[in-house]
């Protein structure tokens, strides 16, 4: 299943907006799991190591959108779900 969330030309002021609204909910996303403990110290410090990873991706692009080399930025973005046979534990 596939799931389109955006496809389009967008200004540079809509895609620094919506660049920054889109990771914003993933990195919340990771905060979020941070904050519940109910994760391994594992899974934290992987969600810890994403969140700075998706800064450092949007500070690079919001950089390029802010250059003024570009007027205009094509962006597509889509979820593909894939649905996992659920596993009993012995």
């Amino acid at each position: 299943m596939e799931l389109k969330l955006l496809s389009g030309t967008f200004n540079s002021d809509e895609s620094e907006q919506l660049l920054t609204r889109l990771i914003k909910v993933k990195t919340d996303f990771h905060a979020g799991k941070i904050d519940t403990k109910v994760d391994s110290e594992e899974d934290i410090k992987a969600s810890e190591k994403r969140i700075l990873e998706l800064e450092r991706s949007l500070r690079q692009a919001l950089e390029l959108i802010r250059s003024g080399t570009y007027n205009e930025f094509a962006m597509n973005a889509k979820v593909v779900v894939e649905f996992c046979p659920k596993y009993e534990s012995a």
